[in-house]
């Protein structure tokens, strides 16, 4: 048996494989109208490497209160025809809504802070993007915005109604005792009204609670002190006045409630009025120093405090007897020409004898008599002594 070479086996393949294709490329190609051949049309293919989305919008508004409008936000983004936005994370403060254009609206409901993150989804591509949002929603603020009611009263007197007044947060508020305790005998309504008669003294410390109609509180601390009633005048002494001149001053006592003033004893300066709120005014009329006694008088109690009150004479006032300026001392009559000496009220002598004697004058006489007086006692000791020393000779 003879072995085939391999070039043989080869070429049998070869002609084998011609004999079968021979017939299919000999037959004709008819083109069918409804094929379309691919190589004849473009096609459209979309890389999504190409398309970006990217959020465009400010961070949304934060810091807002709970049960206020919202100032609404619109989240804005580029990158494809159309955006479409959505929550994929996190969760939106209660009572806001997010809407598929990107609107973030509503009215929040609950005070927190809320982080979400909101996907802008791109159209007709399909490319997203994520944006990380945080919204802070604060309570309200909620305070007693009435003054602090009347400190100190008194035993066993009615207190004068005092309503606390709340502002802030939504209405209507009521007001209620958080810690502490009232004073006996008064009552704080869910109102804000404390009204009542304290019956007992001492220091009371209130903690009071403002609640608004969403529950959201705020605090108020109150101190009430309830004395035994006791009416001290409590002003100085009054400043002196002028005659002539307008005059005021006020009088103030504490210790009781309803306390009015009024003169006990004396007499007010003529001109001066005293009111019955302490208040004494007018323009006195009269200089002097005038004594009285005035009385504080409160609702159980009262006080007198004695008073001296100088008035000076007006300094502009014409004295009641003043001399003419062409007026003279009858005594010393002047020539018309000459005018009076300053000393006039004690004339100088109009002539004398000597250097130094007068003889005119109101007390001319008196001065000879005494010098007449000197004169006979120097007399009488030089006689004295020419005796003695005469005696003295004739005893020698």
């Amino acid at each position: 048996m003879k072995t085939l070479r391999p070039i043989t086996i080869v070429s049998v393949l070869t002609m084998l494989l011609i004999g079968v294709a021979a017939p299919a490329a000999a037959a004709p190609v008819v083109a069918d109208p409804l094929i379309v051949d691919p190589a004849a049309v473009d096609p459209v293919i979309v890389d999504p490497a190409v398309v970006t989305i990217a959020v465009t919008s400010d961070p949304p508004p934060s810091g807002v209160t709970a049960h206020e409008p919202y100032p609404g936000h619109t989240f804005t983004a580029t990158g494809d025809e159309e955006i479409r936005f959505s929550l994929v994370a996190g969760a939106i403060p209660p009572g806001l809504a997010l809407s598929s254009a990107g609107t973030l609206t509503g009215t929040p409901t609950v005070a927190s802070r809320f982080a979400f993150t909101v996907r802008a989804t791109g159209s007709p591509s399909g490319e997203f993007a994520d944006h990380q949002v945080t919204v802070v929603v604060a309570q309200p603020v909620v305070t007693v915005t009435s003054p602090a009611p009347v400190s100190p009263w008194y035993v066993g007197q009615v207190y004068p109604t005092h309503r606390f007044v709340v502002s802030g947060g939504t209405a209507p508020h009521t007001v209620s005792l958080g810690s502490g305790a009232l004073p006996p005998g008064l009552s704080l309504s869910s109102a804000g009204v404390l009204a009542g008669s304290p019956s007992q003294a001492g220091r009371y410390r209130l903690d009071l609670l403002a609640t608004d109609a969403n529950g959201f509180q705020g605090h108020q601390e109150v101190t009430l002190v309830i004395a035994t009633p006791a009416v001290v005048v409590t002003s100085a002494a009054p400043p002196r006045g002028t005659a002539g001149q307008a005059y005021s001053f006020r009088f103030s006592a504490d210790g009781d409630s309803d306390i009015r003033f009024g003169l006990a004893a004396g007499a007010l300066p003529d001109g001066l009025v005293l009111a019955a709120d302490g208040l004494l005014s007018g323009t006195p009329t009269v200089a002097g120093s005038f004594d009285f006694t005035v009385r504080a008088t409160g609702t159980a109690t009262s006080d007198t405090e004695e008073v001296s009150l100088v008035v000076y004479p007006d300094p502009t006032a014409t004295p009641s007897v003043s001399p003419t300026p062409t007026e003279q001392p009858t005594a010393y009559p002047t020539a018309p020409s000459q005018s009076p000496t300053p000393t006039a009220a004690a004339p100088s002598p109009s002539r004398t004898t000597g250097a130094w004697l007068p003889v005119t004058g109101e007390n001319s006489a008196l001065v000879l008599m005494l010098l007449g007086v000197v004169a006979f006692s120097i007399g009488g000791i030089l006689l004295v002594v020419a005796y003695r020393r005469r005696q003295g000779f004739t005893a020698g």
